[in-house]
């Protein structure tokens, strides 16, 4: 779903569109592991993983657009590697104390802080809404 909605955003001029998208899609899959929470069939997993999927297929090229337009210029390799180095790490640590949270509290703890976390993580998008060219 990626490519077609990510051709519906560049028809769009401006970066209003990317960003109300990426808030409100962020938010939304910040919400969905609460439905691991009550999860009891193998096709109630794979639905709220399809929603999971979905959902990312309107952030990631959101995200991706409003990025590569604030690169600086004769950075493009430096900005690109320090976001996915920064991210990879990230996303190591995490998973290491997600795992140590599952292990000494359980998974519903651990879904319940992760929700936490995320709503704080796309909360905190709105601050960058004035360094946005929300027009043409």
């Amino acid at each position: 779903m990626q490519v077609p909605i990510a051709a519906f955003i560049d028809r769009i001029r401006g970066e209003k569109d990317d960003f109300y998208i990426l808030v409100i899609f962020t938010l939304l899959m910040s919400l969905i592991p609460l439905l691991y929470l009550v999860i009891h069939t193998p096709l109630q997993l794979y639905f709220v993983q399809f929603l999971m999927g979905l959902f990312t297929a309107f952030t990631f090229p959101s995200y991706m657009a409003i990025f590569t337009r604030h690169i600086d210029k004769d950075k493009e390799g430096t900005e690109w590697g320090v976001y996915f180095t920064l991210t990879d790490l990230t996303s190591a640590a995490l998973a290491a104390i997600g795992g140590f949270i599952a292990v000494q509290a359980g998974f519903p703890i651990l879904i319940i802080i992760m929700v936490i976390l995320s709503i704080i993580g796309s909360l905190i998008l709105v601050p960058i809404k004035p360094y946005l060219r929300l027009t043409k």
